[in-house]
């Protein structure tokens, strides 16, 4: 557990010198950067979740009809074996 408190200590004190130092060095330029590249790759992965969740739910659809048809093919066979 300390060992986890120590990491995650060193990795926001690294986190923070690195901060000040492309600030220093380069502005806010590098930020911009990367607050505009965040933000298209949001809305690619919001254009792909939109495409699997049409997809599951095609696929939700098929699995109804299948469990229908199932239901249906079984109903025959039992008034065929009754027979």
């Amino acid at each position: 557990m300390f060992k986890l408190i120590r990491r995650l200590i060193c990795i926001s004190v690294i986190a923070v010198a690195a901060f000040v130092v492309i600030a220093l060095l380069k502005g806010g330029e590098p930020f911009k950067w990367f607050g505009e590249k965040s933000e298209e790759a949001g809305k690619l992965i919001h254009e792909k979740s939109d495409e699997l969740a049409e997809k599951a739910d095609e696929l939700q659809r098929t699995k109804k009809k299948l469990k229908e048809q199932t239901e249906k093919v079984r109903e025959i066979k039992k008034e065929i074996t009754d027979r």
